[in-house]
């Protein structure tokens, strides 16, 4: 059979850590794009070795830096992964063939993050996220800081890969702590530049709805201690969304 060429595209800053495993992952797709907007670890080197074309972009923000990623890639079919993210063999064969029956127009991916050197509990749900795609049936969403998931173009068919992207990013409270940091901060900003309204309630309420969802709904706890760390942090990051927001309100509020 003829597989139906893939290009893979990543967007880099300081990804040393996994990278080279991650590289070494997709070494079997057609293309590896890598657009890196500034590293000054080995990033570059080892992304040198694995034969990815390479291209500095100083940053655009998440959507349009993929965005921008993407436009370099040379094949219809695109793979969007991140320099912590890994595809298992048999990940990438399902992938293959997934395009080769051209079903659908886009595929989504699960995601087992890990956390504390180990997966969690393959009975707590994991994320899923839109990542394989063909290019021309989807956009990135611009007005997005962050949580840059893809939109489908209107009569798009959608379909699902099985197995689970090896994911590093959330590997230690330190790590997952500083992410969801940032995201809330770039969270509240977009809430803000779209004139949503912080609310007390919510501000009240969301911490113990979240833990809630993520500890029992999404069944955390079957990951034991770590899952109780991690549906702790998950709420912690709805909490800090809401306050940065009602923080931006204050600010402005008085800056007069």
């Amino acid at each position: 059979m003829n597989h139906i060429p893939i290009s893979v595209f990543v967007i880099t800053l300081n990804e040393e850590q996994h990278l080279e495993e991650m590289l070494r992952s997709v070494k079997g797709f057609d293309e590896i794009v890598l657009v890196d907007s500034g590293s000054t670890d080995e990033t570059l080197s080892i992304a040198k070795h694995y034969g990815a074309k390479i291209t500095h972009q100083s940053w655009l923000g998440f959507a349009n830096q993929k965005a921008f990623a993407m436009s370099l890639c040379k094949n219809q079919w695109v793979l969007n992964l991140d320099g912590d993210e890994v595809l298992p063999p048999e990940l990438a064969d399902s992938i293959q063939a997934a395009v080769n029956q051209q079903k659908a127009d886009a595929f989504r991916l699960c995601f087992e993050d890990m956390f504390w050197g180990q997966p969690m509990s393959p009975r707590s749900a994991k994320r899923s996220i839109v990542r394989l795609y063909n290019k021309d049936k989807i956009t990135f969403p611009k007005d997005r800081l962050v949580h840059e998931n893809v939109k489908l173009q209107k009569g798009a068919k959608e379909r699902s890969v099985a197995g689970h992207v090896t994911h590093y990013g959330y590997n230690s409270c330190a790590l997952l702590i500083t992410k969801q940091n940032l995201y809330s901060s770039l969270k509240a900003q977009e809430k803000f530049n779209k004139g949503k309204k912080p609310s007390v309630l919510k501000l009240l309420i969301i911490f113990p709805l979240i833990f809630i969802k993520s500890y029992f709904l999404r069944k955390m706890f079957f990951s034991g201690r770590r899952g109780l760390v991690y549906a702790t942090i998950e709420a912690v990051y709805g909490f800090l969304k809401e306050a940065k927001l009602h923080e931006l309100y204050y600010r402005e509020k008085f800056k007069h």
